[in-house]
């Protein structure tokens, strides 16, 4: 192996133990798939410019296309319930 496939590797290690940490912002997820591609690359004998270049088209496509599905499944939803409709309204105390 050559030191950019040894690079690569790192990063993306480090990117996946990031991600394991907080694993509900999906922040480091896409740079990791990012750093994947590099790691092919790197592999197939690419300069680095070109392993840089795929670094970023492949982290920004991943980020641009799944970022919002993945954030419209994990995101929670609310359930509003009977006490949404009381709010800003008046109510009345008739005993102590």
């Amino acid at each position: 192996m050559n030191w950019a496939a040894i690079t690569w590797l790192a990063i993306m290690v480090v990117l996946l133990i990031v991600e394991a940490a907080c694993p509900f912002h999906l922040v480091s997820i896409w740079f990791a798939a990012g750093a994947l591609a590099a790691l092919i690359v790197a592999l197939c004998g690419g300069q680095l410019w070109l392993q840089a270049v795929v670094f970023f088209a492949v982290s920004v496509v991943l980020l641009a296309a799944l970022r919002p599905l993945a954030k419209k499944h994990f995101t929670p939803k609310i359930t509003k319930t009977n006490v949404d409709s009381v709010i800003g309204s008046q109510g009345y105390v008739i005993s102590d």
